[in-house]
């Protein structure tokens, strides 16, 4: 994900869904999201991971739920 002021593209390809809180804290808490793939993919900052390793996106259990219940 390149952020618009950094010059990324204005385009579904370079974006991810987010809830309010983390859409408003992104750019400002050390926290990096990239797409694999089309998945997206997390690396949290030094203070959480001091490894800044890149995991895959959690699921959300709601969505998960959802899908159970089908």
């Amino acid at each position: 994900m390149i952020p618009w002021q950094h010059h990324g593209k204005t385009d579904i390809d370079n974006g991810t869904l987010l809830c309010w809180y983390h859409h408003a804290t992104i750019d400002t808490s050390g926290w990096e999201i990239r797409m694999v793939r089309g998945r997206p993919e997390v690396r949290g900052p030094v203070l959480f991971d001091p490894t800044r390793t890149w995991r895959p996106a959690a699921t959300h259990r709601a969505n998960t739920a959802s899908r159970a219940s089908r």
